[in-house]
């Protein structure tokens, strides 16, 4: 097992990269809330959507049919003259759906003009995230030039390696911090090497422009020419030979 000095330098770079992990964190978690925030802003052709005017003004134009019939039937009982009730019923449908028109166009006025003091106050928000965005990723960037001075045995590529780097050291596969990055690098090579052996990569093979290829493996038409010629000379020098 390593000397305890060689740890503790090891798991102290451990520290400083958790806190530059913290600045990641943060950064992502930043740009969560800004797309979250842009969920809340709406135009008013969502307003309106949302709002269905239609549906809502076809529900109060049946409520305003309703409570005319029921005016329009109980003065014709009362009367006995059904004109009176059906009089009744017109005009009291038609008025309640005029109300009822001008109090939901009121209230998507009021909806819309709500729905833009909601842009406007998400849009003050995502201004400051985009601020605090820049703050997060100076720092975070600044962070990452001073492990690179601070951390002097390996490379920062392998940030999300520490922990195998630690066991080899721990496991006294190596005696300092800089013999440990070693031997992870030659582990590495060897489960490259091993993954290309199993999984040889197959090269390409680029098409050859066609007066190349013919240069290179000549004419193929030719040699068919040729095989067909062989064949004839062939057939014909078995005929001769059969009459012995």
């Amino acid at each position: 097992m390593a000397e305890a000095t060689e740890l503790e330098r090891l798991r102290q770079v451990k520290e400083y990269f958790q806190r530059y992990y913290q600045f990641e964190d943060a950064v992502a978690v930043n740009k969560q809330n800004k797309e979250y925030l842009k969920t809340y802003i709406h135009n008013d052709f969502d307003v309106e959507a949302e709002f269905n005017m239609k549906a809502k003004f076809t529900r109060g134009l049946g409520f305003a049919a309703a409570a005319g019939a029921v005016l329009g039937l109980l003065l014709w009982l009362f009367s006995g003259m059904w004109l009176v009730g059906a009089i009744t019923f017109g005009v009291v449908t038609l008025g309640l759906a005029i109300v009822t028109a001008y109090v939901l166009k009121v209230r998507l006025r009021d909806a819309k003009v709500s729905q833009r003091e909601v842009n406007e106050g998400i849009k003050e928000q995502i201004a400051n995230l985009d601020a605090r965005d820049e703050l997060l990723i100076r720092q975070r960037d600044e962070y990452y030039r001073g492990l690179k001075k601070r951390v002097d045995f390996m490379s920062l590529d392998y940030m999300d390696n520490i922990d195998q780097i630690e066991e080899i050291l721990v496991n006294g596969e190596a005696e300092t911090c800089e013999d440990a990055v070693a031997v992870f690098e030659q582990k590495m090579l060897l489960q490259e090497m091993s993954s290309f052996l199993a999984n040889p990569a197959q090269p390409e093979v680029q098409p050859l422009d066609p007066g190349k290829a013919k240069e290179m493996f000549g004419d193929p038409l030719e040699v068919i020419r040729e095989n067909r010629k062989k064949n004839k000379r062939n057939k014909k020098a078995d005929s001769i030979f059969a009459d012995w």
